[in-house]
């Protein structure tokens, strides 16, 4: 079972419930054993106890959206006004890194976050290239394998495009699921047997969905702007007609929606596509730095809200972002709601959201008898306002890992 050791601080965040003030948490073994007030978890304590004094003790953070093989695009591409300029900006320097550069870039940022309190990763990979160092690395996490193929239009096994899903290293994996890129880039039997893959294996499964207003002019009437792309890519179906029908809209039709699914980004839903996603269930993950960043909008957290839809945060790639540092999401939504929303509201999705999202909230997301000791503490002063000094110290890096 190991030692039990006791950490207690000025304030305990269980996630799950109310701020704890003068709190502890009880682990051994790996696993949190307690948590509750200092003088009730303490009372007849015989082990270790470690004081970490003015701050708050909380759970590792859940990044549900990152882009690991674009690490080593970090500074080179700049952010943009227009979503499409950053695109071919992003896809031009990608085709130009080199595979130690790609690696390199992996570990570091997985190192970041790692340093920034992550303690459960979704990454995106269309190559596979990140999963031995997900593998070897401290970071839970679940891989998505991305698929892409806006002219397969005839496929009824993922593994009949895509050898990646053909082994048993992946079958068996439970922590890789598959992936499907976007509603330009991917054909709708590929949905399908993105979907199929995923439900044979109760997996959960994600997508880019109305990240931009060139995607959503595409799918109602059709644009250039994607039809030149996939032509410069090969993949352009000649005879396309949109579908006549806004991202979210169409993901339904093709019965893709679902409480297992991330819908990613989202700065381009109408109140109709939020009541639609709130009815599937399915997730949508907030990126909103990156989504300035990329010039791509921001998303409309109000009628997400209002709607119902289940939300988690991401901080996509270091192509399209600042960093990977989570609080740094957290503070921009802070700043932003403020007046709106309770402000402790944007660490449970950063937590306990988050590993609801990616289907491992028995393990990660809260302080909670049972669940990983996957803990770490932020300092704190008596004199700002408590959630904002939280989220700003943690974007400016101040996190330190307990286990």
């Amino acid at each position: 079972m190991g030692e039990m050791i006791a950490h207690v601080g000025r304030w305990v965040l269980p996630v799950s419930s109310l701020p704890i003030e003068e709190g502890a948490v009880l682990v051994a073994g790996g696993r949190i054993k307690a948590v509750g007030p200092a003088s009730e978890v303490l009372r007849g304590f015989k082990g270790e106890v470690r004081q970490h004094g003015t701050g708050a003790i909380l759970p590792g953070l859940v990044n549900c959206h990152t882009h690991l093989e674009f690490s080593a695009l970090a500074g080179r591409v700049p952010p943009q006004e227009r979503w499409e300029d950053w695109l071919w900006l992003t896809l031009t320097a990608t085709s130009k890194l080199t595979p130690q550069e790609k690696n390199e870039g992996i570990r570091r940022g997985l190192q970041a976050l790692r340093d920034t309190g992550v303690a459960l990763v979704g990454d995106i990979s269309n190559t596979g290239e990140s999963l031995p160092f997900l593998e070897a690395s401290p970071l839970d996490y679940q891989l998505f394998y991305e698929c892409l193929g806006f002219d397969l239009l005839d496929l009824s096994r993922l593994e009949e495009a895509f050898p990646f899903f053909t082994t048993s290293q992946v079958n068996e994996n439970r922590n890789i699921s598959a992936a499907a890129h976007a509603p330009y880039s991917v054909s709708p039997a590929l949905f399908k047997a993105v979907k199929r893959w995923n439900k044979a294996r109760k997996r959960p499964q994600c997508l880019h969905l109305a990240e931009s207003a060139v995607e959503v002019k595409f799918l109602t009437r059709g644009d250039d702007f994607f039809k030149k792309l996939l032509q410069a890519r090969g993949r352009w179906v000649p005879g396309f007609s949109p579908p006549g029908l806004s991202p979210a809209a169409y993901l339904h039709s093709l019965k893709f929606l679902g409480p297992d699914t991330l819908a990613v980004h989202g700065t381009q839903l109408q109140a109709a596509d939020c009541a639609l996603l709130a009815r599937t269930g399915a997730w949508v993950i907030l990126c909103p730095r990156a989504n300035v960043y990329t010039g791509a909008g921001t998303p409309p957290l109000p009628e997400l809200m209002q709607a119902g839809v289940p939300l988690a945060l991401g901080t996509d790639s270091l192509a399209g972002n600042h960093d990977l540092n989570l609080f740094g999401e957290m503070l921009w939504l802070y700043k932003k709601y403020r007046r709106h929303y309770p402000e402790g509201r944007w660490l449970r999705l950063g937590t306990l959201q988050g590993a609801q999202a990616l289907k491992r909230e028995k393990d990660f997301g809260s302080l909670e008898p049972g669940k990983k000791a996957a803990l770490g503490f932020i300092p704190l002063s008596r004199e700002r306002r408590f959630w904002e000094e939280l989220y700003a110290n943690g974007a400016a890096g101040a996190w330190q890992w307990l286990n």
